[in-house]
């Protein structure tokens, strides 16, 4: 027997209270709407469109249609995981945790035991290229990582390491790895990543923009936020420079006018067509300020 597509509202806005902590709907709201105001998205997905209104303690849906399923969701925040996992799906079922529900859904996704070799189609490449990064270009040992009861290990060429005696970087790239290996991320895949670039080294940063393109190449829809020059240039690079990349790139800025503004957005399918872009201008800021203290020294002289 068939049964009826769940509607958005089933879906997810049980969900807004769990990954924001909400103790209330309307605490998503902006500061500085008047009374009575309510909060209005128009969304549209998979030829389905539906407003969402948030007003007052009630969320109402209109012109909803029927959505059909969704592909799998994976949000990686900026600090790693996979030090903190042993344990972590039972402490968040019984205790009162200061995690929102999308640590617990990473937990569960971490769960999964690696798939066999001939279930990675289409991400065997990126695969490669995350072990290498690990190992430092040893791939030779057939797993890198793998976990008993929830503890991670990494297996390297100079030895077997706890995930406690690793750096934090490794285990944010090592995370990505087991999240391909075990097929919880898949190239039909919608990844989050929210600063990817927090404590990898500059050039790690290089290597890990190559896998997410081959992963974007493959058919995985990424989203990442990211406050790095590096990281965002060398996106930049590869959508005004494909040669071979496949991968439709789009860069989006958020800003504010004032603090109790509403956001906007803008858009762009390179870097340079960003106006308002405060890493760029933070940078130049810096120049500036170098070039000044130089010229200062030299009249000094």
């Amino acid at each position: 027997m068939n049964q009826d597509p769940p509607l958005y509202s089933d879906m997810y806005f049980p969900n807004f209270y769990d990954i924001f902590r909400l103790n209330k709907i309307t605490e998503i709201i902006r500061f500085g709407h008047l009374p009575g105001e309510a909060a209005k998205m128009d969304l549209t997905y998979a030829d389905t469109k539906f407003e969402v209104i948030i007003d007052k303690d009630k969320p109402e849906i209109g012109n909803v249609g029927s959505v059909p399923g969704l592909p799998s969701l994976i949000y990686l925040p900026p600090q790693e995981f996979l030090s903190i996992n042993e344990g972590f799906i039972a402490a968040y079922k019984n205790r009162e945790m200061p995690y929102d529900k999308t640590y617990y859904d990473l937990a569960l996704a971490l769960n999964g035991l690696p798939l066999r070799n001939d279930k990675l189609a289409g991400i065997w490449e990126p695969l490669e290229l995350l072990k290498k990064i690990i190992t430092g270009g040893n791939t030779e040992s057939k797993e890198v990582l793998t976990q008993k009861d929830g503890r991670f290990h990494f297996h390297l060429p100079e030895g077997d390491l706890d995930v406690s005696l690793v750096a934090e970087g490794y285990r944010k790239i090592a995370t990505l790895y087991y999240l391909l290996r075990n097929g919880s991320l898949t190239k039909e895949s919608i990844l989050f990543w929210d600063e990817p670039e927090a404590n990898l080294n500059p050039g790690l940063i290089v290597d890990m923009v190559k896998v997410l393109r081959m992963l974007a190449s493959a058919g995985m829809q990424i989203f990442v936020a990211t406050h790095d020059y590096l990281f965002s240039h060398e996106l930049s690079l590869s959508a005004e420079y494909p040669s071979g990349n496949t991968a439709d790139i789009r860069f989006f800025a958020l800003h504010k006018q004032d603090r109790t503004a509403g956001v906007s957005v803008e858009y762009g399918q390179i870097l340079p067509e960003i106006r308002h872009n405060p890493i760029l201008e933070e940078f130049a800021a810096h120049y500036d300020r170098e070039s000044e203290f130089f010229y200062k020294s030299g009249e000094s002289l």
